[in-house]
C-alpha cells in the first residue's frame, strides 16, 4: 500500500505537469436510428438542409441501406425507405444497393439529390454479370411530399463512390467505382453523360468541390487537380499541387488507401476559394481557382490531434469536415484509423479540432464524448445547419447498454458499435 507521503508527492508530481488537450472533453449529443442497427456505415452522406432537416445515408455491407432524416423540431427520425425498394430492385437477385456513399445536394427546387451506391460485391467475380450489381442510380427525395424519384441507373455495374449536386445547372455529379470515371447526370434534359476516366480503383478522390460559376474540381494522380468545366463541358488538368506528403510506410494503415490526394474540400462563399485536408496527414489547405498556379495552393496547418501530428502513423483523413456560421472549420479527427467494421481497432475517441479563417489559429477542443460519457469511436460525415449546429455521423460503443439501443452492426476491434448522428451546439458567433 503506497503511504499518504507517496501518494501526495505523486499528486504534486502529476499536477505540475501540463494539462494535454488529450485530457480535455467536449460533449455532443446523440441520436441513434430506430429500428436500423444493421446499418453499419456512413461517408459523407449527411446534409443540414434549408428545411431544418438532417438528411443521412445508412450503408450497409451485404444487405440494404437506408436513406433517413431527423427533424429537431419534432425530436423525431425518419426512416424514408430501404434503398433496394426505392430502386424497384427488391426481390431481383442481384447485388443490392447498399449505400449512399457520397454527399447529398439541395437544389433550387428544394429536392435533395444524391446517388446510391453498392456494398456487397460478390469478390468482384459476377461483377458485370446479370446475377451482380446492376448499377448506380440518380434520385432525388422531395420534402414537401416525402417520395422519392428514381432517375435509373447511370453507369451501370458500377457504383457511385464519391458525389457531389451542382444546383446552378442542377446536375448529379459522380465518379464511379470502380473504375474512377467521371459522370454526371443533367435533370433538366435527362441527359447521363460519362467524361471518361479520371482515377484509378484504389485512390478514387473521395470529394468533388463545386464553385459559385458551378466548375466541378477533383484530385487525382500524386497530388494533382483537375477542373471539369459545365460551360465547354470538357475537363482539364491544372497545374497546381496539392501539400501532399511523399508516400511510405504507413504504420497500422490499410495497404491499398491512396496518400496522394485530398481526402475533403468544401467551399468558402465568403472568400470565394475550397478549404481540404489531405489523406495522409490530414495537412489543411487552400486551394484558390482563380489565383496563378504557383500561389492558388497554400498549406494552413495540420488538423490531426495534436500528439499524432507530424508523426507517420497520424491516422487516415475522415470526411468530417465542415463550415461553420462562426467561420471557423470543424473537423472530427480520428485517434485510431477510422472506418467503421473495417478499423483494425477502436481508438479512444475522437477529437473535434477547429480552425478560425479570422485568426488562423487552431484549436483542439478535446475528446468528443456523449452525455453519459461513452466516447465517439469515429466519424465520418459532417454538416453545417443553417442555425449553426454542426452534424457528424458516425459510430458509438454499445457494450453493456441495455434494450434496443444496445443492438449493433458488428464490431470494430473487440468493441460492439451501432450508427448514431452527433449534435454540437457551436458558442454564439460573436
Amino acid at each position: 500500500m503506497q503511504s499518504f507521503a507517496g501518494g501526495a508527492l505523486s499528486l504534486m508530481l502529476y499536477a505540475a505537469q501540463p494539462v494535454r488537450a488529450a485530457e480535455r472533453t467536449v460533449t455532443v449529443d446523440y441520436k441513434v436510428f430506430p429500428g436500423l442497427a444493421e446499418m453499419d456505415g456512413n461517408w459523407a452522406a449527411l446534409l443540414a438542409a434549408s428545411d431544418g432537416k438532417v438528411y443521412a445515408g445508412l450503408a450497409c455491407h451485404g444487405c440494404n441501406g437506408h436513406l433517413v432524416y431527423f427533424d429537431p423540431k419534432a425530436d423525431r427520425m425518419v426512416d424514408v425507405g430501404d434503398l433496394n425498394k426505392l430502386t424497384g430492385q427488391d426481390g431481383l437477385n442481384v447485388a443490392p444497393q447498399s449505400k449512399i456513399h457520397a454527399k447529398f445536394g439541395e437544389g433550387k427546387d428544394g429536392r435533395i439529390y444524391f446517388a446510391t451506391h453498392a456494398g456487397f460485391w460478390f469478390d468482384y467475380a459476377r461483377y458485370a454479370t446479370p446475377e451482380g450489381y446492376p448499377g448506380s442510380h440518380y434520385m432525388a427525395f422531395d420534402p414537401r411530399t416525402g417520395t422519392v424519384q428514381d432517375f435509373g441507373i447511370g453507369p451501370r455495374y458500377e457504383g457511385m463512390n464519391t458525389g457531389a449536386y451542382d444546383p446552378k445547372y442542377n446536375r448529379i455529379y459522380g465518379l464511379t467505382h470502380p473504375r474512377g470515371h467521371f459522370v454526371y447526370y443533367d435533370v433538366a434534359t435527362g441527359a447521363k453523360v460519362d467524361k471518361g476516366r479520371m482515377n484509378n480503383w484504389e485512390s478514387i478522390c473521395r470529394t468533388l468541390g463545386i464553385d459559385e460559376d458551378g466548375n466541378v474540381y477533383g484530385s487525382f494522380g500524386a497530388g494533382r487537380i483537375y477542373k471539369y468545366s459545365p460551360v465547354t463541358d470538357s475537363l482539364t488538368e491544372l497545374k497546381e499541387r496539392l501539400p501532399i506528403r511523399p508516400k511510405g510506410v504507413s504504420l497500422g494503415r490499410d495497404y491499398g488507401k491512396s496518400e496522394t490526394a485530398w481526402r475533403v474540400v468544401v467551399w468558402d462563399h465568403t472568400n470565394k476559394l475550397f478549404y481540404g485536408l489531405d489523406e495522409s496527414e490530414s495537412a489543411l489547405f487552400s486551394f484558390d481557382p482563380a489565383a496563378p498556379a504557383e500561389i492558388a495552393v497554400k498549406r494552413l496547418g495540420q488538423m490531426a490531434i495534436p500528439e499524432l501530428a507530424d508523426k507517420r502513423y497520424v491516422p487516415y483523413a475522415t470526411l468530417s469536415l465542415t463550415m461553420g456560421l462562426d467561420r471557423k472549420l470543424y473537423y472530427a479527427a480520428a485517434e485510431k484509423e477510422f472506418d467503421y467494421g473495417g478499423s483494425g481497432e477502436a481508438g479512444k475517441a475522437s477529437h473535434l479540432v477547429t480552425y478560425d479563417l479570422r485568426t488562423g489559429k487552431t484549436e483542439d477542443l478535446g475528446e468528443m464524448h456523449l452525455p453519459d460519457g461513452r466516447p465517439v469511436l469515429g466519424t465520418n460525415a459532417a454538416s453545417t445547419a443553417p442555425d449553426g449546429t454542426i452534424y457528424f455521423v458516425g459510430a458509438i460503443g454499445v457494450k453493456g447498454i441495455k434494450g434496443s439501443e444496445g443492438e449493433s452492426a458488428g464490431m470494430i476491434g473487440d468493441t460492439p458499435y451501432r450508427l448514431a448522428l452527433f449534435v454540437y451546439h457551436p458558442k454564439a458567433v460573436n
